[in-house]
């Protein structure tokens, strides 16, 4: 192997597939950067065996050759190395890797690269195509209901659905709240079948962190326990969560008989202050939230023994029956803060039935929260 690589676009092409480095394990070359000098392209992939990333960088190559260099040093290294052209060049036959740039160098010993894992091939039973800007809105949006442990895998990940071909539905939900969203496919995008798999958050947010181009199309190609995401130059490739995902359609109230619409901003800056002191019982990590409608008045409550009481008011458009009902305040932060439009509504029925977060400018888009039992 011998390349010769500006040092921003190595450090780049690294940055990319190293979150995919397994952090934890027993299997040394899964702690590796995996780089493949082909004629007009290098060809860096690291994997944990959960999800797999890939990226190609067009370059000419002087020498083909593979190697398998520790991702920490490999990374550290890099972005210690002075901005210009950097060479790096495999002395054979031994795994050692001398990295040249102007009159210095720095060598490092690889891993046999013989049997690190290759990028599956898929028998793609499905595909569609969906804008990359439109998708990672839609994950951030549904990503704050992810259940945070892995007690129950299929609550651990994101469900992914398609019904009339044109569109696809995304939902979260960790039992305690639930977030849906569902976003239209373009023409070229649109597929014949319904679609439904359960992927990991980790690999959904790896996905959303590496879209930068808000234009770009994005494949995703499934088969009967892959998925794989390609855009750009970059493939990422998950395994599919197994189980079955919950009917959510059960769960969503079909009418309300109080609908709150307030402005997003005030709401949501009128939750964060009062969830400060938000705290039930001595238990500060439950941040009880207490909410009332008074009119056209929304009043927020919260209170703790050791550090003071919060109250707030804000002026909202009430529909219905006035009601006075107690929320995580944290759960409300989280479902505000997604929500982009001006106005939102908050849709209630009775005391222990969920709150609905909608966008008040009609996109398809909610957030449903239970509400808690407690006095503050």
């Amino acid at each position: 192997m011998n390349f010769s690589c500006p040092k921003e676009k190595l450090q780049a092409a690294i940055q990319i597939v190293q979150r995919a480095v397994a952090s934890k394990t027993t299997v040394p070359n899964l702690t590796g950067v995996f780089i493949e000098a082909q004629e007009e392209k290098l060809i860096f992939r690291a994997t944990d065996r959960e999800i797999l990333i890939q990226y190609e960088l067009p370059l000419p190559v002087k020498r083909t050759g593979q190697a398998l260099l520790s991702a920490r040093y490999l990374f550290d290294l890099v972005r210690k190395l002075p901005n210009m052209d950097i060479t790096v060049e495999q002395q054979l036959p031994e795994q050692l890797f001398v990295f040249k740039y102007g009159k210095s160098e720095t060598q490092l010993i690889g891993m046999d690269p013989s049997d690190y894992p290759d990028l599956p091939v898929l028998e793609r039973q499905q595909e569609i195509q969906v804008n990359a800007g439109d998708f990672r809105r839609t994950i951030q949006q549904v990503s704050s209901a992810v259940a945070v442990d892995n007690l129950r895998p299929i609550f651990s990940g994101i469900y992914l659905e398609t019904k009339d071909g044109n569109s696809i539905n995304m939902v979260a939900t960790d039992t305690h709240r639930l977030a849906y969203s569902s976003l239209s496919l373009p023409e070229q995008g649109a597929v014949n079948s319904s679609l439904s798999l359960i992927i990991p958050s980790k690999t959904l947010m790896e996905v959303t962190r590496l879209l930068e181009d808000e234009e770009d199309l994005l494949t995703i190609a499934v088969d009967s326990n892959q998925v794989v995401f390609e855009f750009d130059s970059i493939t990422i490739v998950s395994r599919i969560i197994e189980g079955k995902f919950p009917n959510y359609r059960q769960v969503i109230p079909d009418k309300y008989s109080t609908r709150i619409k307030a402005n997003t901003k005030s709401f949501f800056e009128g939750v964060d202050r009062a969830t400060l002191l938000a705290q039930d019982s001595g238990k500060l990590a439950s941040s009880v939230l207490k909410i009332a409608t008074k009119g056209d008045t929304l009043i927020l409550e919260a209170r703790s023994q050791e550090v003071g009481r919060a109250y707030e008011e804000i002026p909202i458009y009430l529909e219905g029956e006035d009601v006075e009902i107690k929320f995580n305040g944290r759960y409300l932060l989280d479902a505000l803060k997604v929500i982009d439009a001006e106005e939102v509504y908050f849709d209630l029925t009775g005391t222990v039935s969920p709150g609905v977060f909608r966008p008040a400018d009609g996109r398809n888009y909610l957030h449903l929260v239970l509400p808690v039992r407690s006095s503050i």
